[in-house]
């Protein structure tokens, strides 16, 4: 199941980038995550910030906890993040976040999210609540930039990426 989404944000793509990474924060502004720990924490280059990470979701009837990889990549304001190890009911998911800046200093977020999940039935019942849940995550996130970023670009003009 794949999702794309883009949306101008009016937030510095650095300031956006760091609110992504500071994983250890998602509980307290996305109500299905539970937990996160921070398993390792890397620096690979000057640029490069790589964390190995459990995030324990709780969604309904369903509740896990997965190891993920997200790996911040400064210089090109690039963060992916994916499912790492064997347990669980995920099989893949890789998450992207690109922070393109526009020429105002406001960004162009191209987020996109494949998820499989191991179980052909399961996956079947999730395929029509994916877009939810991206749209949920996306909200989760634009409110939180809102609360602890500051404002940038000019909500008057229509942009393109430069």
């Amino acid at each position: 199941m794949r999702i794309h989404r883009q949306k101008r944000l009016f937030h510095k793509p650095e300031d956006l980038l760091e609110m992504v990474i500071d994983v250890e924060n998602y509980p307290k502004f996305i109500n299905f995550i539970s937990s996160v720990r921070i398993l390792k924490r890397t620096n690979p280059t000057p640029t490069t910030e790589a964390l190995t990470v459990d995030v324990a979701v709780q969604y309904k009837f369903v509740s896990e906890t997965f190891r993920s990889l997200a790996t911040a990549d400064r210089e090109n304001l690039r963060i992916t993040i994916e499912k790492s190890g064997h347990g669980g009911a995920v099989r893949t998911l890789t998450n992207t976040w690109i922070f393109h800046q526009l020429s105002d200093g406001s960004t162009q977020l191209d987020f996109s999210l494949d998820v499989n999940l191991k179980l052909a039935p399961l996956q079947f019942l999730a395929r029509g609540k994916i877009d939810g849940a991206a749209k949920s995550i996306m909200n989760a996130f634009e409110r939180r930039a809102k609360q602890i970023c500051d404002e940038a670009g000019d909500r008057d003009v229509d942009l393109r990426m430069v």
